[in-house]
């Protein structure tokens, strides 16, 4: 049975000595770990504030409500996978390179167990509450989307690469990194790839993503 005290003490400690961005930090922290346990559904504003301490006030002035709290989640997470694509990242490195970065970062990002169980619940409670679905997807899968067809089109700019649909192309390009490995996983059927998986689905993705099939005419 989890230490659920020891973790209380910990969030709250944090929570009360810390800066507005380590309370803000730490709310998500326990909401994210609140929604893994308990599911979205069942989770409460105060199964969160009891483990991250603080107040409702503090909760809802910078979330609004448990829905603001689970996009804040995906959005911090999607950014960690987004950061391969920051500026600074891009120069020096062909699209190849760039492409294998970002998608190595979002397959780990999409294997971690607690990003599966917040799948599985923007799945499961998206006919309840649209908005939170909604929320999900801006907040992750069409955020690094939109990243994505921003650095397509600079590399077009640049006479690196020819197409005409950035935005479709990056959604192409996201859900060959996906791939059905996500779905297995997410369905219980197998547990989530090792390093050298990850690799040789990325690596795939992106050789087909740039050099196509080589259809024969």
């Amino acid at each position: 049975m989890t230490d659920t005290t020891h973790d209380t003490n910990r969030y709250t400690r944090r929570s009360r000595r810390g800066a507005p961005q380590e309370r803000r930090l730490a709310m998500i922290q326990a909401a994210s770990e609140v929604f893994f346990e308990a599911g979205y559904a069942a989770a409460s504003i105060d199964m969160i504030i009891a483990r991250a301490g603080g107040s409702k006030r503090d909760l809802y002035a910078e979330f609004g409500n448990k829905e603001g709290l689970f996009a804040a989640i995906i959005t911090e997470n999607a950014s960690r996978a987004l950061d391969a694509l920051a500026p600074e990242q891009l120069t020096g490195h062909d699209l190849r390179s760039t492409l294998r970065h970002f998608g190595r970062r979002l397959v780990a990002l999409q294997m971690a167990p607690q990003l599966l169980a917040l799948y599985r619940a923007g799945i499961a409670e998206s006919t309840r509450f649209p908005d939170l679905a909604r929320a999900f997807f801006e907040s992750g899968p069409g955020r690094a989307s939109a990243r994505l067809a921003e650095v397509l089109e600079e590399y077009r700019d640049r006479g690196e690469i020819k197409v005409s649909d950035c935005r479709r192309a990056a959604e192409h390009f996201i859900g060959m990194v996906r791939d059905d490995l996500h779905l297995q996983v997410l369905l219980g059927l197998r547990p989530p790839p090792n390093d050298a998986e990850v690799e040789a689905t990325v690596d795939a993705a992106v050789r087909i993503f740039l050099d196509g099939v080589g259809e024969n005419r």
